[in-house]
Parts: structure tokens; C-alpha cells; sequence
């Protein structure tokens, strides 16, 4: 239901947001027309490769990756910096035609950063994310000039780079040669150095026999600990065997070196599992049962062994000990052998190893920079260059500045945005009543009818929609009132029906009389009585004004003043079967006047006359009138009008009235829209039964064709 709601609540305000839509994109199309479109041209630099350091390996030299994070971001800077920036301006003519307006006829340095500034105002240089592509884009007023100028930057930065890739050649050329000479004389010495010492050890045969003492050195170290550390675990069982007493098999089950015994371990745990075995069997079978007997003499046969095994296990143990002791011995001897057999190797091998890498490590360096030589010389003959340009900047027609679709949208989206901030706004600062389920909620009173808006210019004075237009959905709207009034119970106790409001011009008589009305046309002798002394809309509606001027207009106010009878005071109406006392003449004291018991007496002498009686009563809020009549009155209607009566007010005129004891019947929506959706209001919205079985369709069929004719 909130969905409805807010559904019919942007219809009903619909228009506000088409004003403000339609104003937004007309402001921007103004906006739009006064701006100076930009074009754009793009670019594209692209790195292919790493680029080397051209000094390689070279001591104290790095070596940098082009296609890094930071190196790219290190391009995109530097393409916008002020000197490069100077650079392109001088080749696109920028800077002739600058320094042509200047005194002094070159650019002058306060004009530099102007300059500089106003080109990077026309490029944007970006890295795309994830890529190792820069993109260049110049805006212009022109899209050649855009163009040319995308283009001076790429062709600046690849003439940058060719010439800085000439000059670091040169000076690697010239660092490279005295190395290499250096280097050379460097791997000569070392080269004697290492045949001088195998000279020196002409009967040691240089190999691998190092490398298989070692692996003999750590694989008996590491079982002589491991050996050392069993013979101790063993020992101290050797000691908690001491402390046991004979006989105490569950602490001789929780030694280690028991339970790990061949002839114990795997005894004890048949033991334990015949034993659970054995309890499930005590509780199935009896003591005398042939399985009960099998299984005990089997779990003691076990316990038997078990006890036989474990007077043993002090005597294996002590055995495993021995065994371990000795070996322990034979491994630390064969340790020591080996470790004097190492050490005297080492002496001789560890020298002589820390010379061969020294000489093979200057090798390889003097074979990088001869190498790297190599590659200088060749480059300067071959293209190098990590960057290639991937995408040449082109003549774009179209502006990119301003963007007339973005532009559009934005605005419409923004107005809309606006429009339905402002109508939840406006509905949060409403405080009137919408839905019939909204009234029904918040007042817990049944809403007995929705008489939907309409237009009272046919109906004649004195007329009503059930007589003088019967088949609209108003006269239906007080049909379905006057059968839920039908349905209050006995007919006892809904005969006399005050209809009433909270506030002033909320419809009240109007769903008076025509209530009224609807209750005559079922054949009921119906009365209505104009009891709103102080401003009488029901006795205007009925009455002309020169008669209810007269010297003989009498009414409600003449009648409880005791000046005439009521039967003088009843007037008939042109509505068949009903009945109207007018106010009268304005009394002094209208609260009084009806708070009078007459009132009650009144009443109950025209139920005599009459099937049904309604009271038009002033406004709750307003006097004290009703009150009085409420007290009377079989059922009290409370009008409500759509969109207009606040909930306060409305609240309190129930709360006053049901303080009076009062039975109040329901609620009666007046003036509901008639365009908003019979779904959401619940008014009666069944035209093709109400015109006689004609469906709007061929209503307006029926009515063009009629006034086709008349034209004709």
C-alpha cells in the first residue's frame, strides 16, 4: 500500500515535476548555446619493452625497469612539466607568435609560465589503469589545432628520447673500456693465484670428496643424538620401574618403554577391547549363558597373558637399554674418527674454493662488460627505444566540451531528483487525510463512504445529485453510504443521524441533504433539519433568500423558542418523500437555545411523523452545537475532507464527541479526486453500470457523435 501511495502521490504532483524537468533542460539549453565547443584529439604512447641501463652490471650502477609504476607516472608528469611544455610550444609556433607581441620580440621570462600554463590548461597526459599505454589529449577551439598540438607532444617526447639514448651511449662507451682493462688484469691474477696454490698440494686430488666427509660428518651426528636421546628416555622408565609395586599392571601400562614392547603393547589393548566387549555381554546375557561363560574365560585368558607379559617388560627393558648404551658409544667413536678427517680436509678445500669463486666471479663481470660494449655498438645502429607511439592523433569534428547529452541528462536527472524531494516535502508538511485506509488507521473508525469530487453547476437550487444527476458516481457514493447506515443494527437505533465535521466548508450539508435524499428515494419518510443556526448552508440551499427574509420564515430556532408549533416550521423540498426545518431566525444564544430538553421531546414527536431524521449540525471545532445535538442522535457521521481536514483537528472533534457518549458511526471522505485511481481512493468508479451498462469508451463516442450533429 506504500507503494500505491507514493505511486498517486508523485501522479497527483506530476505536474510539478514536468515544470521543473522542462525548466531544468530549457536553462540548460540556454547554457548550452552561449558555451564554445572544444575539440579533442588523442594520442596514444605505448611502452613495448624494458630498457636496460646502459652500463649494465657495472659497479655502483642500477638498473631500471621503464615499464614500472613508478617510471610511468615519472613520463606522465614530465609531459606536462613547464620546460617540455616550452619545448612544444616553440615547434607549434606558439612561441614566435607570443614573442612577436612582446617589446622585445622573444618570450620574455614572466611570459614562460604563462605560456607553459596555457598549454597544459589544453592537455590532459594519463596513465590507463592496469595498461602500459599513455594517453595524450589536447583540446582546442580548433579540432586541427588540437590535433597539431597532441601531436608536437608526442613527437617532442620521442625526440627527447633518441637524443638522450645518443648522449648515455656515448658516456657508457667512455666508462666501459677502462673497466674492461681493469677487469682483465684483475681475472690474469687471480688465474696465477689459484694455480700457485694447487702446485703447493701436489698430492691432494681437488674434487667432490669434501662434499661426501660432509654428508657422512652430519648424517652420524645426527644419529648418534638421536641414539643418545632414546638411551635417556629409557633410562628414566628404567627409574619408574623402581617405584612400582609387583602386581600394579595399570602402572606399568603407563610407561612408554612398557607400552612400546611388542609382547605388551598390542596385549594390553586386546585386553581393553574385550573387557567394553565383555560389559555389553553382562548386560544381555546371564552368568550361566554359553556365550557369557566363552567370553569370560577368553577376557581372563588375555588378563592372564597380559600379567605373564608385563613381569617381563622390566627385563626387556633393561636389555633395550644395554643394547642402546652400546650403540650409543660405537656412534660417538665413529663421529670423532669422521670430524678429524673433515677438519683436515677443510684446511686444504675451503681455501682453495673461496679462490675459484673469486675467479669465476671476475670472469663473468669481465664477460658482462665486453658484452655490454657489444651491445652499445650495436644499438647505435638500431632502435632501442622502449616507447613507440601506438595511436596517432586524429581530426576529431565532434566537441567534446560542452557534452550536450551529459549536460541534458544531468539536468533532467537533477530536476527530477529535485521535484521529488520537493513533493515528499510538501507531503511530509501535509497533515490532511489521503486514503481511506490512512483515515480507517489512524482514527480506528470504519469509513462508511468516499463521495468523489465533482461539478454542481447543473444542479438547480434546492436539487440534489440523487435527483438531478442519479446515475454519477457522487449519487452512487450516497447509495453505498445509506447501506452502510443500513447495517448499524436495529432500526431503532439508527433513525436519528447527525452529520457533522471537524472544520468549517468541509462538505458537511452538502452530504446532508444529499444523504437525505438518498434515503427518500428508497421510499423512507425522511426529514432533515438545519441545525447550524449560526451559519444556515442547508436553509440556503433549499430556501430562497427573499423567503428566508420574510416576515413568515420560521424554523428550528422559532420552534425551540416556543414562537411556533413544529408542524409550522416543516417545509416540503422538491426531492420526493423529504422534509426540511431551516434554521429560522438567527437567535442570540444558538448554544442554549439547543441545549434546552424541548430538543429531545422535539425529536421523539417527528420519529412519529417520520422514518428517518438527520441533523446538519455546525462545525465540532468551531461551537458547542454539536455536542449538544450529538447526545441525541442515533449515529453520528464525521465528514472528512480529502486533502484538507488536518488530523489534529479532525482528532479532536472525535475526541470531544465520543467524551459525550455518543455513538459515532463512521467516516465520510468528501470531495476524493476523481482522476487519481479508484484502487488507491476507493470512491466508485463503475461508470459502465452507473450509465446505464454504457462504458466510458462509448460514452465519448456517443457525445462526439452528438456534437458532430449539432455542428451539422
Amino acid at each position: 500500500m506504500n507503494f500505491q501511495r507514493y505511486l498517486f502521490l508523485f501522479l497527483r504532483f506530476s505536474w510539478l515535476l514536468v515544470l521543473l524537468t522542462v525548466a531544468a533542460l530549457g536553462v540548460t539549453w540556454k547554457w548550452l548555446t552561449t558555451q564554445t565547443p572544444y575539440y579533442a584529439s588523442r594520442g596514444v604512447i605505448e611502452v613495448v619493452a624494458d630498457q636496460e641501463q646502459v652500463l649494465g652490471n657495472i659497479k655502483g650502477a642500477t638498473e631500471t625497469r621503464v615499464n614500472s609504476l613508478d617510471v610511468l607516472n615519472t613520463v606522465v608528469q614530465s609531459l606536462t612539466g613547464n620546460t617540455f611544455l616550452l619545448k612544444v610550444s616553440k615547434n607549434i609556433g606558439l612561441a614566435g607568435a607570443v614573442a612577436d607581441s612582446s617589446a622585445g620580440g622573444q618570450v620574455l621570462p614572466d611570459q614562460e609560465s604563462s605560456l607553459a600554463g596555457r598549454l597544459r590548461n589544453q592537455l590532459n597526459v594519463s596513465l590507463r589503469r592496469g595498461t602500459r599505454l599513455i594517453d595524450v589529449v589536447a583540446e582546442d577551439t580548433s579540432p586541427e589545432k588540437a590535433r597539431k598540438l597532441a601531436a608536437a607532444v608526442i613527437e617532442e617526447f620521442m625526440a627527447g628520447l633518441k637524443e638522450g639514448q645518443k648522449g648515455a651511449n656515448a658516456n657508457a662507451v667512455a666508462s666501459l673500456i677502462p673497466e674492461i682493462e681493469k677487469q682483465k688484469i684483475e681475472v690474469k691474477n687471480l688465474e696465477g693465484k689459484l694455480a700457485d696454490y694447487r702446485k703447493a698440494h701436489p698430492n691432494f686430488t681437488f674434487g667432490n670428496r669434501e662434499n661426501i666427509t660432509m654428508t657422512r660428518v652430519e648424517q652420524l651426528s645426527k644419529d648418534y643424538e638421536e641414539a643418545k636421546a632414546k638411551r635417556i628416555r629409557v633410562a628414566d622408565d628404567l627409574d619408574a620401574l623402581k617405584n612400582i609395586k609387583e602386581g600394579d599392571e595399570e602402572a606399568l601400562s603407563r610407561i612408554a618403554s612398557v607400552m612400546s614392547l611388542p609382547e605388551v603393547g598390542p596385549l594390553i589393548n586386546t585386553v581393553n577391547a574385550k573387557e567394553t566387549d565383555f560389559a555389553t555381554l553382562q548386560q544381555r546375557y546371564k552368568e550361566l549363558h554359553p556365550k557369557f561363560i566363552a567370553a569370560e574365560t577368553e577376557l581372563n585368558e588375555l588378563k592372564r597373558k597380559k600379567a605373564l607379559a608385563l613381569s617381563k617388560a622390566a627385563d626387556a627393558i633393561r636389555k633395550d637399554f644395554e643394547d642402546l648404551a652400546k650403540t650409543e658409544t660405537q656412534l660417538e667413536q665413529m663421529l670423532e674418527d669422521a670430524k678429524k678427517n673433515n677438519r683436515e680436509l677443510m684446511e686444504i678445500i675451503v681455501p682453495y674454493n673461496e679462490m675459484q669463486k673469486q675467479v669465476e666471479g671476475a670472469r663473468e663481470y669481465f664477460t658482462t662488460l665486453t658484452n655490454r660494449l657489444k651491445d652499445i655498438t650495436i644499438t647505435e645502429s638500431v632502435d632501442k627505444n622502449p616507447y613507440r607511439v601506438n595511436e596517432d592523433p586524429l581530426i576529431n569534428l565532434l566537441p567534446v566540451r560542452p557534452n550536450k547529452t551529459k549536460a541534458y541528462l544531468i539536468a533532467g536527472l537533477g530536476s527530477l531528483l529535485l521535484g521529488i524531494g520537493m513533493v515528499l516535502l510538501i507531503d511530509r508538511l501535509d497533515s490532511s487525510i489521503r486514503t481511506v485506509d490512512e483515515a480507517e488507521s489512524e482514527f480506528g473508525l470504519p469509513v462508511l463512504a468516499a463521495v468523489p469530487e465533482g461539478s454542481l453547476k447543473d444542479i438547480p437550487q434546492g436539487g440534489t445529485v440523487m435527483t438531478d444527476a442519479p446515475d454519477s458516481p457522487q449519487a452512487e457514493a450516497f447509495r453505498n453510504l445509506r447501506a452502510s447506515l443500513s447495517l448499524l443494527g436495529e432500526e431503532s437505533k439508527r433513525r436519528i443521524i447527525l452529520v457533522t465535521s471537524a472544520i468549517p466548508a468541509e462538505g458537511k450539508t452538502f452530504t446532508a441533504m444529499n444523504l437525505a435524499a438518498s434515503m427518500a428515494s428508497q421510499g423512507l419518510r425522511t426529514l432533515i433539519i438545519d441545525a447550524d443556526l449560526r451559519r444556515p448552508a442547508l436553509s440556503a440551499a433549499f430556501i430562497e433568500e427573499a423567503d428566508r427574509r420574510s416576515d413568515n420564515y420560521r424554523g428550528l430556532s422559532d420552534v425551540l423558542s416556543g414562537l411556533v408549533e413544529v408542524n409550522e416550521a416543516i417545509r416540503s423540498t422538491s426531492v420526493h418523500g423529504l422534509s426540511l426545518i431551516p434554521s429560522g431566525r438567527r437567535p442570540p444564544n444558538p448554544s442554549e437555545l439547543l441545549a434546552q430538553y424541548e430538543l429531545s421531546a422535539l425529536l421523539e414527536r417527528l420519529l412519529k411523523d417520520f422514518d428517518r431524521v438527520l441533523i446538519d449540525s455546525a462545525p465540532v471545532n468551531a461551537v458547542s452545537d454539536s455536542l449538544t445535538l450529538a447526545t441525541h442522535a442515533h449515529a453520528v457521521c464525521l465528514v472528512l475532507a480529502f486533502g484538507k481536514t488536518p488530523r489534529r483537528a479532525f482528532q479532536r472533534a472525535l475526541n470531544v464527541i465520543t467524551k459525550t457518549g455518543a455513538k459515532i458511526a463512521g467516516i465520510i471522505m468528501n470531495r476524493m479526486p476523481a482522476n487519481r485511481g479508484a484502487a488507491y481512493y476507493y470512491y466508485y468508479y463503475g461508470d459502465s453500470y452507473t450509465d446505464g451498462g454504457e462504458t466510458k469508451k462509448a460514452k465519448k463516442k456517443r457525445r462526439a457523435a452528438e456534437s458532430d450533429a449539432k455542428i451539422g
